[in-house]
């Protein structure tokens, strides 16, 4: 069948979507219906499952110790620690239940979801100190470490692989003692530094590949001893540095303006990609036809992909992979998984599923939450492989016959994510907060919750404008002070409203010479994310004068910044 460009009007933001082509042929490929939703809210629907960030002290439900979980002790789901929620204690299939067609299937599942128990925090292999900490793997002396893993001595991050003494960094590869730093790799003590590859004892870089000794430098390669792209001495550079005095945060403060304005003087590529043929989006390497998509390592055949590694044949799939394929409308699943739809929390060769949650190492699974090592399965309940692929085409139909209606009226059929009406987290828990950011009422108006600031009961013993400037004037006792966050909760960021200095955190500045912060940890994340381009396209033309090359870019046409194609940006810059 020869399909053309359809245009759909989505019926959640009721804007229009065009679903292509080659669209079609992947959904005929995995047998499902196009989608009614666009793009953009299919990818907030999926997110808004992923509490990163937010912890609480809580009890296990199963060994009733104290633990650091992502879901409060008043939640109403029963919630066990990683280690009972894998402990042979209990099993899912006792929460098995008849399907009845005349209920809708959503109905069913959301009963099953809200009583099965689910895992509190999410962790793989061996950590060690570094209990607070979410979705990690082998970790040790960690701190507010997130979706990161082999890393060791890291505080307050987000998406650092194999990573040592570093602090408030945002994606960031095998590096050591890094800064305040964003989409960087294989880096050497680099502070407040942006998209840099290969550099070592550099300050406020941007773009730059194997430099060394640089400061406020942009697009350079293979330099040493540049101070704001111009050249010194070894001995020129290294008396100019001290004139900074990056030790003062009003210093600091003061080089990043002069800094971010001196970088809207270059072009930047309008895609950063690496051994890539045929993708669109922007943080994609090793990986061909991949459309759309943002933050993806060695992709073949994915479109509308976030944070995915190692997956093919994928389409609105966001973060996991690892050897992944045949990916649909799934949300945290991957390790060895294939032909999986509709599914969130699920991981290590789960194989042929749908509307799963939290299910591992199972096949054959329609509908379940919780299962470990079963096939063929649907809500739960048990069933011969002649039984279930029976009763399977018509529970589809019956979805069809009689949709789940959800709280604001968008009518969700076979083929559709998880209803709002079932999302575990509030809107602003979750981080689709974090790239899709709105108020509470324009949340509370597509059918999400949204979760008010808890009271606290501390009170600043200093607020974050009044701390020394200089980190050579702070002494111990500022372990004992509450800090108050000079964002005051006034911010959309999920303040804190205070927060205290660690003993580890101390050291790290003083030995790295680095001024106290001012802001809390969640503000100075969300100030990370405001310095990184989101996770949008628009088609542009290339700014060179007489070149006549368009494209797909993160960079809004309001912007300040230069955006060239890759082949006058290379040559400008390589």
């Amino acid at each position: 069948m020869e399909y053309k460009p359809e245009n759909i009007c989505c019926q959640n933001c009721k804007k229009d979507f065009i679903i292509e082509p080659e669209d079609f042929l992947f959904y005929e490929k995995i047998k499902v219906p196009a989608p009614t939703f666009c793009p953009e809210c299919r990818l907030i629907r999926r997110l808004i499952m992923r509490n990163e960030r937010g912890l609480y002290k809580r009890k296990c439900d199963m060994c009733n110790q104290d633990k650091i979980l992502v879901y409060p002790q008043d939640s109403i789901y029963k919630v066990y620690c990683r280690e009972c929620f894998n402990s042979d204690n209990w099993d899912a299939i006792n929460y098995g239940k008849n399907y009845d067609f005349t209920k809708t299937f959503f109905g069913q599942y959301m009963d099953l979801y809200n009583s099965v128990p689910r895992v509190g925090i999410v962790k793989q292999g061996f950590s060690i100190n570094s209990e607070y900490t979410n979705r990690a793997t082998d970790l040790k002396n960690c701190y507010l470490i997130y979706a990161s893993a082999y890393s060791e001595n890291c505080s307050y991050c987000l998406f650092i692989w194999e990573v040592k003494d570093s602090m408030d960094c945002f994606s960031v590869d095998k590096s050591e003692r890094c800064f305040s730093c964003i989409d960087c790799n294989n880096s050497n003590n680099l502070k407040y530094s942006k998209d840099c590859n290969s550099c070592i004892d550099s300050y406020f870089l941007k773009n730059c590949r194997n430099c060394q000794n640089c400061f406020g430098c942009v697009n350079l390669r293979n330099k040493n001893y540049c101070i704001f792209n111009e050249q010194f001495t070894k001995d020129e550079y290294l008396h100019k540095i001290k004139e900074f005095d990056l030790s003062n945060s009003n210093n600091i403060l003061k080089t990043k303006e002069i800094f971010n304005n001196f970088s809207y003087k270059f072009p930047n590529v309008y895609m950063e990609s690496y051994h890539a043929d045929d993708v669109s989006g922007n943080w994609i390497n090793n990986s061909k036809n991949t459309k759309f998509s943002f933050t993806c390592n060695n992709i073949e055949n994915g479109k509308y992909l976030f944070n995915i590694k190692e997956a093919k044949d994928a389409m609105d799939y966001s973060h996991w992979g690892k050897g992944s394929e045949l990916m649909y409308e799934c949300n945290s699943v991957g390790m060895q998984c294939s032909n999986i739809k509709f599914s969130s929390e699920s991981w290590d060769q789960l194989i042929n599923a749908e509307y799963c949650h939290n299910c591992f190492s199972s096949s054959n699974l329609f509908g379940c939450v919780g299962l470990k090592k079963k096939q063929y399965c649907i809500l739960n309940k048990q069933y011969t492989k002649e039984e279930y692929e029976e009763l399977i085409p018509k529970i589809k139909q019956h979805m069809n016959d009689m949709p789940f209606i959800d709280k604001v009226g968008r009518t969700i059929k076979y083929g559709e994510f998880f209803p709002c009406d079932m999302v575990p987290f509030a809107y602003n828990e979750s981080i689709a907060s974090e790239y899709f950011p709105k108020t509470k009422e324009e949340v509370l108006k597509m059918g999400f919750r949204w979760k008010d600031i808890d009271k606290k009961n501390y009170v600043p013993s200093i607020m974050g404008d009044d701390l020394p400037q200089s980190i050579s004037e702070v002494t111990d006792d500022i372990l004992n002070e509450v800090i108050g966050c000079t964002h005051k909760g006034e911010c959309n960021h999920q303040c804190t409203l205070a927060f205290k200095i660690i003993p580890d955190e101390l050291q790290f500045y003083r030995v790295n010479n680095i001024p106290l912060p001012t802001l809390c940890p969640n503000c100075r994340h969300y100030d990370r994310l405001k310095d990184r381009n989101p996770i949008k396209l628009w088609h542009r033309s290339c700014m060179k004068e007489g070149c006549t090359n368009s494209f797909e870019t993160i960079y809004a046409p309001d912007r300040p910044e230069i955006v060239y194609c890759k082949e006058c940006y290379q040559k400008e810059v390589y």
